[in-house]
Order: structure tokens, then sequence, then C-alpha cells
């Protein structure tokens, strides 16, 4: 220690520690500022409803698929209130299918949350463990199954949103036959060789609005786009076939306002392809 405190004494290591700061001041400026005039790009896009299909055209996409978004939250967490107000935002944009899960772990303090449900909360820790995660948290943002951040973060957000709509998906579905009772999902592409995934189909109600009476967000008034009620299993798909049926009632699920279909590799994995169905859009 001695050593160190005579040697830092110097002048040329002054000189030396003080560049480097600086070094990585500037490196640091420049990083920000490039962040902030990519946001500012992102946000220009969003207001002209162009984020998504922009950011595939750039990546010469002929077809812009759809961004899942998955927002895993609950009213009675104070640091949500900022992503559950983007989910909103974003969900009335195009090219992007927004849903909001509704963790119950938060119910015991002070505010149970209406619409959290154990499904919800499962949904999370399957991505947590699909991407070795040490915890899963609120607000957690997770887009097409690929990456996971803070929900809240508008920026790394919309920047996360253009990346996937360039990265694009395996596999195009749409929806046939009567949508709301036995849909039959068509597939586009074949997966690779003995390739298979998991038709997840997610039931929302189209928005909430509820006063917050106890707890963290006591006193409050959120709105919550969205908000799916039931997750569950539809089909397994051998990455073959040009289509597959489900029945609603079978699955014990009603799309009162709309579902969302996606094709995920496995529990947590990659959204390969997604589809919309809005029975009462906004």
């Amino acid at each position: 220690m001695k050593y160190l405190k005579t040697l830092f004494k110097r002048p040329f290591v002054q000189v030396a520690f003080v560049a480097l700061g600086l070094s990585s001041a500037w490196a640091y400026m420049a990083i920000s500022g490039t962040s902030s005039e990519l946001v500012r790009a992102a946000e220009k896009r969003l207001a002209q409803g162009q984020l998504v299909a922009q950011a595939a055209n750039v990546a010469g996409l002929s077809e812009t698929a759809p961004v899942v978004i998955e927002l895993f939250t609950s009213q009675g967490c104070s640091s949500c209130p900022p992503a559950d107000a983007l989910l909103t935002e974003l969900a009335d944009q195009p090219g992007i299918i927004a849903l909001s899960y509704h963790v119950d772990y938060w119910d015991y303090i002070g505010w149970k949350d209406p619409f959290s449900s154990p499904e919800a909360t499962q949904r999370q820790r399957d991505y947590g463990s699909t991407m070795s995660l040490r915890y899963v948290y609120t607000p957690q943002l997770v887009i097409d199954g690929r990456e996971e951040l803070v929900g809240s973060r508008r920026g790394d957000v919309l920047l996360g949103l253009e990346e996937a709509a360039r990265t694009g998906k395996a596999v195009s579905l749409s929806v046939a036959g009567n949508a709301l009772f036995e849909p039959t999902v068509n597939f586009s592409n074949e997966l690779p060789l003995g390739g298979s995934a998991t038709l997840w189909v997610a039931v929302f109600d189209e928005q909430h609005e509820t006063e917050i009476q106890r707890g963290e967000n006591k006193g409050l008034f959120m709105v919550n786009k969205h908000v799916v009620r039931g997750f569950e299993r539809a089909a397994e798909w051998n990455g073959t076939d040009a289509s597959v049926s489900f029945s609603f009632a079978s699955l014990g699920l009603s799309p009162k306002d709309g579902y969302a279909l996606l094709l995920q590799d496995g529990l947590g994995g990659a959204i390969l392809g997604a589809v919309l169905n809005e029975s009462n859009p906004s």
C-alpha cells in the first residue's frame, strides 16, 4: 500500500490516470450520444406507426412478421406503472403483439391484483429457466422469447423491438375456419428436418381500468391493456404439416376480446411465428 501511494505521487502516473479517466468518459459520452440518437429516431418511427415495418424493410424482409412482447407485471408493484403505460402504447402499434401477464407473487403486499394468476408466474419462470436467469422480477419484458429487459426502460424496449423486427420469424401463421371457436392455423414454412414446436394460445381482455385502494400503488388509477386471462398449449406442430386445428372449448378458454397464437420452441424458447386475432379492437 505504501508503494502504491508513493507511485501515485509521481507526475507521469497521475497524468496516466487522468488520461485513462478522460478516455473512459469520452467513450461513455460517445456511446450514450449514439444511443440517444437511435432512440430519438425510433421514437419518430413509433409516432408514425412505422417502428416495426421500417426495421423489417431495412433488413430486406418481404413481409413484416409481428414482434411479440410479453410484460410480466403486477398492480401491487410500484415500479410497474411506467411499464404498463408503455405496453398500452405499444399494443396499438402495427406489427406488435403485446401481452400483459399479471404475476401472483406480489399479491401478499397490501393489494391483490385481480388479474394475477399462477399461470402467469409459471410462464415467467419458464422464461427464466430457458434464459438461465438467477431470478425473475417485475416489470420484466420478454421480446420474441429471445431477449429480456426491464419493461420500463423505454429506449431499450424500442431498440429491442426494431432488432427483433430485423430478425424476422421462421414461420408465418394465419387463422382460418371459425376463428372464435375452432380455428385452423395455417403454417407457411417448414422447420428443419426433425424439428417441432409448441403452439400456445393466450386469450386476453382488451383493457382494464382499476383504482388501486391499498398497497404500494394506493391512490393510482391504472390502465392495463391486453391482460392475459388464459394461457394454454393448443397443439404440437411437427414442423411439416400445413395446418393444425384446435377447439377453445376443449382448452377451457373463451376468447371474448381476442387472442394471440404463439409458435414457440419449447416452453420458453424463441417464438418462431405468431398471429393476433382481436374480436374487439380499440
